[in-house]
C-alpha cells in the first residue's frame, strides 16, 4: 500500500516533531514493501522493457535492457573429443544447433569468456581450435582459441583467442561447427572440451 506521509501544504500549518518522525518511519517501513506493491508480469521483454540498477562508480541509478545485461548471458559447454581419446585435426569435429534461447545472442568478444580445455596436455606445439557458424559460412574468431604444450587450459595461452565482432552473432538453427586446426605435433593432447559465452551485445 502506499506510504502515509503528512505534509505542510496538506495540513495547512507547521508539523510537529512527532508528526515529522512518523513520516520518517512511514518512509522507512514502507520502502520494503515497495516491490510487492508492483503488478505482478510473466513476460520481460529482452529490448523494450528495462531493468534499474545502481552504478558505483557514477553513483547515479541507471537503466539496463534485458539483454544488455548479465542475466540474459549464456553459457554453452560442449564436448568435442572424449577425454581418453587424442584430439586429431579436422573440420566439424563437433557441433551444436542454436536453440531459441540464444536467438539474436553474441559470442562474447570479452577477455576469458570463451576458451578450451584438453585432459591430458598434449607435447610440443599447441592445440588450435576455430569456432565456425556453418549456416553463414563464418569463422566467428579471427585468432583461434589455443592450449600450450604441457597446459590442459586456453586461459593459459600465450596467445588470447579474438572474437570476429562482425560474424559473431547467432540465429536459431544456426550449426555451429568447431574444428580443430592444429595438434601437439609430440603427443596429442587428449580430450577436448569448448566454452562459450553468449550476450546481448556484441
Amino acid at each position: 500500500m502506499a506510504v502515509s506521509i503528512v505534509t505542510r501544504s496538506g495540513k495547512g500549518s507547521p508539523l510537529t516533531h512527532n508528526e515529522v518522525d512518523a513520516n520518517f518511519n512511514n518512509l522507512n517501513s514502507g520502502k520494503d514493501d515497495t516491490i510487492n506493491n508492483l503488478p505482478l508480469d510473466t513476460v520481460m521483454s529482452q529490448s523494450a522493457d528495462f531493468i534499474p540498477f545502481y552504478d558505483t562508480a557514477a553513483t547515479a541509478v541507471k537503466k539496463i535492457t534485458p539483454i544488455n545485461s548479465p542475466f540474459w548471458n549464456r553459457t554453452i559447454i560442449i564436448k568435442v573429443v572424449p577425454d581418453d581419446l587424442p584430439t586429431y585435426i579436422g573440420n566439424g569435429i563437433s557441433a551444436f544447433t542454436v536453440p531459441p534461447t540464444l536467438d539474436g545472442l553474441y559470442l562474447s568478444s570479452v577477455s576469458g569468456k570463451i576458451g578450451a580445455h584438453v585432459y591430458t596436455a598434449g607435447v610440443t606445439g599447441t592445440t588450435d581450435v576455430m569456432i565456425h557458424n556453418l549456416t553463414d559460412t563464418v569463422d566467428m574468431l579471427t585468432t583461434p582459441i589455443t592450449v600450450d604444450a604441457g597446459e590442459t587450459d586456453s586461459s593459459t595461452a600465450a596467445t588470447a583467442p579474438v572474437v570476429d565482432t562482425s560474424n559473431n552473432q547467432v540465429s536459431t538453427a544456426d550449426v555451429i561447427r568447431f574444428d580443430i586446426d592444429a595438434i601437439s605435433t609430440g603427443t596429442a593432447a587428449n580430450g577436448l572440451e569448448l566454452r562459450m559465452e553468449f550476450k546481448g551485445a556484441a
